[in-house]
């Protein structure tokens, strides 16, 4: 049977929208030294685009351009700008692009044509009757593992007394949203809201930055041992600092996931990876265990129980165990029957990792999975 673990290198984020922009932002400031390149001016040293090879797809920036916009022209899918740039390395800034100069546009993403492969099993009796079994397999064609909600709206296991000093204080919508008796019914804040932030810059916030916004969730224990892996913390949106001094801030929330609540918490934005892979197959029957790195299904994002493909769980290994996004991990069962091989369920691709635990999100099944199911990497 053909079967691909490894697909494409992880491509990273940085962090948000608004970033690909060729506007100043805080985070960014435009490249000092101009020169001029042939008939326009550029802050690079491009190379020369005959020195491309024969054949090669390119692209003339244009005013208004952004890697972001092309990555959604070329790919399909804006978040596969960091392919364009990987593929472009004299651009030292990618918030900062120029008109007149030449990207080379390639990349795994473009459109291309599997491989198909034929796998034929011998006959197992000697009765010519029997069929042999023939598979066509496919690789397919890489995909984004996950989305941006996938990783921006679910969350991660970290430890419950993770430093986080800035919090929501309260919203500039008091006759809503801060009342006593609202407040009971735990209400929240949306999209498009003005909040108050306890915390500024003597914390770290800075004003035109974006955060996540952050509240603890459960606390999540190892489902044999009922030892303590850590806090679910959830990802309830993004706020944007509007201005910010020593020890108060105001901001806008730009994106939620969910509502908001008081004494949410702020985080800086991660940069987290949507790998770009080809799925691989589920195991095959007769395939042995590979003995690599193990874990267990620890947490989900729906439910514990008749978990299937799409769904989003957190695993209880890591980067420290050498796990990275765009891995996969099988998913298995021990038999109830003793002595019979252990039952295949399907199969986990890494979206996100931290030190001890790792965000998946399941790709492939042959049976429902649940909390407390056992993964091995591929």
């Amino acid at each position: 049977m053909v079967r691909v673990r490894r697909v494409v290198p992880v491509l990273l984020l940085l962090v948000a929208i608004p970033l690909i922009a060729q506007t100043p932002q805080a985070s960014s400031r435009p490249p000092r030294d101009l020169h001029q390149v042939g008939d326009h001016w550029t802050a690079y040293n491009p190379p020369d685009p005959a020195t491309y090879p024969a054949g090669a797809r390119t692209h003339v920036i244009k005013a208004g351009d952004t890697l972001w916009a092309l990555a959604q022209q070329y790919y399909g899918n804006a978040y596969l700008w960091p392919q364009l740039w990987e593929a472009n390395t004299w651009i030292t800034d990618a918030h900062w692009i120029y008109p007149g100069d030449v990207l080379l546009v390639e990349g795994e993403a473009q459109a291309v044509e599997a491989p198909v492969t034929t796998t034929v099993t011998e006959q197992v009796t000697d009765d010519p009757m029997s069929p042999v079994i023939a598979q066509e397999t496919g690789l397919g064609s890489p995909v984004p593992l996950g989305t941006e909600a996938d990783v921006y709206c679910y969350g991660y296991i970290g430890h419950p007394e993770e430093p986080m000093p800035n919090r929501i204080s309260s919203f500039e919508d008091v006759e809503m949203l801060h009342t006593p008796e609202m407040m009971e019914k735990s209400a929240g804040a949306v999209e498009g809201e003005l909040v108050f932030i306890k915390g500024g810059t003597a914390t770290g916030l800075v004003a035109g930055e974006t955060y996540m916004i952050i509240e603890p969730g459960d606390v999540i224990r190892h489902p044999r041992s009922k030892e303590l892996i850590g806090q679910h913390y959830n990802y309830q949106g993004q706020v944007r600092i509007l201005c910010a001094e020593s020890d108060t801030a105001r901001g806008i929330i730009t994106n939620s996931c969910r509502e908001v609540h008081i004494n949410a918490r702020l985080k800086p934005m991660p940069q987290l990876p949507i790998p770009i892979v080809r799925i691989p197959e589920l195991p095959g029957f007769c395939d042995l265990p590979t003995g690599r790195t193990r874990g267990f299904i620890v947490d989900s994002q729906d439910w514990d129980l008749a978990l299937g493909e799409g769904n989003l769980v957190q695993i209880n290994v890591g980067r420290d165990s050498g796990l990275q996004p765009g891995d996969f991990l099988t998913v298995y069962r021990d038999s109830p029957i003793p002595g019979q091989p252990r039952q295949v369920l399907g199969e986990l691709g890494i979206l996100t990792t931290e030190s001890r635990t790792a965000t998946a999100r399941i790709v492939g099944m042959r049976r429902a999975m649940q909390i407390g199911d056992e993964v091995e990497l591929r």
